[in-house]
């Protein structure tokens, strides 16, 4: 199975649909989808890159421990994410790697700021080819 992302229609929110092989490529592929909601990453040279830890949770907390704490580099930090590599998902646990760029340079080309990742519909599905979920943003 091959993965990816795609935003999908939310009434008053922005969200995605995910799908990947394994829960690793998984969060990666969401984190890749948080991204595009949030600039034109393609703009940027990320400036520094920043470790994210998330512990052992079950896999929809994982996913969205994941995600809020790429937000919270927005939130609080003041860094915009550009990139993101996954670096390691032993022991039930996920460590990603995010390319940052300050947000003072990347405002002219935000598309937006997301408030929180939601519980919304948050279920990871097994497919016979893979996983699939859909991850919805409070705006």
């Amino acid at each position: 199975m091959q993965s990816g992302y795609r935003t999908i229609d939310h009434t008053a929110d922005k969200a995605i649909e995910v799908w990947a092989p394994d829960l690793g490529r998984l969060i990666l592929e969401a984190a890749r989808g948080l991204i595009a909601l949030l600039v034109e990453p393609d703009r940027f040279t990320p400036q520094r890159r920043i470790q994210i830890a998330v512990a052992p949770r079950e896999p929809e907390l994982l996913l969205h421990d994941a995600l809020s704490e790429i937000l919270y580099l927005t939130e609080d930090e003041g860094l915009m994410p550009l990139d993101v590599e996954l670096l390691n998902t032993d022991g039930g646990g996920v460590t990603l790697e995010v390319g940052v760029v300050d947000m003072d340079a990347a405002a002219p080309h935000a598309l937006g700021l997301l408030k929180a990742v939601t519980y919304h519909n948050l279920d990871i599905e097994c497919t016979p080819t893979g996983l699939r979920t859909q991850i919805v943003f409070d705006t």
